[in-house]
């Protein structure tokens, strides 16, 4: 009997090494694939979900792929991260096999890309740019009313914080700015509503009224979406800390539709103003 048991055990342990090991050559397979499509420097992560894969793959029909790549270049912004859950695939198991995945098909696609604040104050001539999710308190004071809350659902609309250092009268001076992204007409529009001076120790410091203006003007931008991975229109907006996650829906998609939209005047990423230094406009004092 103890023999049947360890005999039995191996097999399972047997079956289940090879379960794997079959989902590590399809994700291998879907990974090369993408890397094409969306003209990646290294294969991205893909994840195919469920268990047993051999199941699903006999039966050429995966609950869930999850695809996640860094380093997208979409001039002028060079580093966004591409993420995408693919509900619901059908992929023959003759074209997972041979890699030519010409009629795989999701009949959903959730896709989101990230918008470092490095790569955009790059791209807009702000190096030191960082992104932050205000606070509620910041939100209620300084923010028009109606601007979404930490706590309210997502949206096309979300508050954001930005801090970074500009040439002000002549000296390098932390500024604090507050605002509301929103997405409008294949943008996400950052419209400032809020500057003030950075304090040392936390806090800030009121602006002349001449200076607070050309600061709200500089830090009001366009960022063009263009399309998300996987043919997912842009629906939905938020800031995380560090980065502006763009995301959306697609329904009945085709992984030859992984690739992000890039490249002409109605379509790309990357802003439609540029930060430079703000002018000396009036003294701080």
């Amino acid at each position: 009997m103890r023999k049947l048991i360890i005999a039995v055990l191996v097999i399972v342990a047997l079956a289940v090494a090879a379960d794997f090991g079959a989902a590590a050559a399809a994700e291998y397979t879907v990974a090369k694939q993408v890397r094409q499509q969306l003209h990646l420097a290294s294969d991205p992560s893909v994840r195919i979900n469920g268990f047993p894969f051999l199941t699903q793959a006999l039966a050429a029909h995966y609950t869930a792929m999850d695809v996640q790549a860094s380093g997208l270049s979409a001039d002028p912004l060079h580093d966004l991260d591409v993420e995408a859950t693919l509900h619901d695939v059908d992929a023959p198991l003759a074209e997972v096999v041979s890699g030519d995945l010409h009629s795989v098909r999701a009949a959903k696609v959730d896709g989101r890309v990230r918008i470092k604040d490095t790569d955009l104050g790059r791209a807009i001539g702000i190096e030191d740019l960082r992104i932050q999710q205000p606070s509620d308190q910041e939100i209620k004071d300084l923010l028009p009313p109606g601007t979404p809350t930490s706590d309210s659902p997502r949206s096309n609309r979300a508050p954001i914080k930005m801090v970074a250092t500009t040439d002000l009268a002549g000296q390098r001076t932390q500024v604090v700015a507050l605002g509301v992204i929103e997405l409008t007409r294949g943008y996400v529009r950052i419209t400032t509503s809020d500057v003030e001076l950075g304090r040392d120790g936390g806090g800030a410091v009121g602006l002349p009224r001449a200076i607070r203006q050309t600061l709200l003007n500089a830090l009001s931008t366009n960022i063009k979406t263009g399309g998300l991975p996987f043919a997912v229109t842009p629906t939905m907006v938020w800031v995380d800390t560090g980065s502006i996650v763009v995301e959306g829906t697609a329904n009945n998609v085709s992984l030859r539709q992984a690739g992000v939209a890039i490249g002409d005047s109605h379509s790309g990423w990357g802003p439609s103003r540029h930060w430079n230094h703000v002018p000396e406009t009036g003294s701080l004092g």
